[in-house]
């Protein structure tokens, strides 16, 4: 598969046309099951009320995650929070 830049990345999460799509189980953990499979050793940095943030952007790109799961991340409905991390709301 080919890796993506930065830019294609927030492309991707920025695009308002793509459909969230939430599978019958939990939105987060299937997100973080993808981010596991570039970044094992990472998980949830930190956490608030209702929102759960995960690995910078920098990190995961470098770590070569694909277009698809970059789609698949924006269809389980996370984002990119403060212009360096993803987060997914719970």
């Amino acid at each position: 598969m080919k890796k993506i830049t930065i830019e294609q990345f927030e492309t991707i999460m920025n695009d308002e046309s793509v459909e969230s799509k939430f599978p019958e189980g939990d939105n987060a953990l299937v997100g973080l099951n993808i981010i596991a499979k570039y970044l094992p050793r990472k998980g949830i940095e930190g956490a608030e009320h209702d929102i759960i943030y995960s690995v910078d952007v920098e990190e995961i790109v470098e770590a070569g995650i694909t277009e698809e799961d970059t789609r698949r991340l924006k269809e389980l409905n996370w984002m990119i929070e403060e212009e360096t991390c993803l987060a997914c709301f719970v």
